[in-house]
């Protein structure tokens, strides 16, 4: 387990759902949910990142005033494609992976974990509880990260750890989730399985950020995501190497 974890898991992942036509239709909703969130997310960035265009619209006449207003529209566009790299993760962490939970628990069963006994929609329920709050923190976190990537020489630090360290760790926290809940993991015993073993936490959230952040790419990007997840975990446990009691 460690750094390579996240892309073997999903192709693991990815395996399992072609070989498993059962789990299709379990992935169909949350991938269209995923797709669409996507697609808000980047048009929201640039069309309201472009802070130069609201203030200062109409391109001035003098050269010098010409390459000041084209630096400052440059820039801020740089900045929403930042943004949109930032924020569309968590618009679909927050609605796309509570609606995996039964794709999760299918998936789990046919790598030898046990069955659940919360059914179709308490899975979702709990999934979605467990999601929310832990997305709501971190996508707070992120976007005052991502405020405070907008000082000089304080971006230079602040927006590399929210887009590699901060964001993949919450993500893996979630993939990680309908699993452990299964396990009934408690809160911090979730959190030592993540942060636990940090280059592996880390591989499997910026494998899933790479699939779930792209329109149409997380059309199946979203499902091998969530399946590399539980790929991931049955290896933890197979290898008991989950945190005990």
């Amino acid at each position: 387990m460690g750094i390579l974890t996240g892309p073997t898991a999903a192709v693991r992942g990815a395996k399992l759902l072609l070989e498993h036509k059962s789990l299709v239709p379990l992935a169909l909703l949350p991938a269209g949910v995923a797709c669409v969130l996507s697609f808000v997310g980047i048009w929201a960035a640039f069309r309201f990142g472009d802070v130069t265009a609201a203030i200062w619209p109409d391109a001035p006449e003098n050269w010098l005033l010409y390459a000041l207003w084209w630096i400052g529209g440059t820039l801020t566009q740089i900045a929403a494609a930042i943004g949109a790299l930032i924020i569309t993760p968590w618009l679909v962490m927050l609605v796309g992976l509570p609606l995996c939970g039964p794709l999760a628990e299918k998936a789990d069963e046919l790598l030898g974990g046990m069955p659940s006994d919360g059914g179709f929609w308490g899975d979702i329920v709990a999934s979605l509880r467990s999601t929310a709050g832990m997305t709501a923190l971190g996508l707070v976190g992120a976007i005052l990260f991502f405020l405070m990537g907008l000082i000089p020489v304080v971006g230079l630090v602040t927006t590399p750890f929210v887009t590699f360290v901060w964001t993949p760790i919450f993500l893996c926290f979630d993939l990680y989730d309908p699993v452990l809940a299964r396990r009934k993991f408690r809160f911090r015993r979730k959190l030592r399985a993540v942060t636990g073993r940090p280059l592996t936490g880390i591989s499997v959230g910026l494998t899933g950020m790479a699939l779930m952040s792209i329109p149409l790419v997380n059309l199946f990007g979203l499902p091998v995501a969530v399946l590399g997840g539980v790929v991931a975990v049955r290896e933890l446990e197979d290898a008991e190497k989950l945190p005990a009691e």
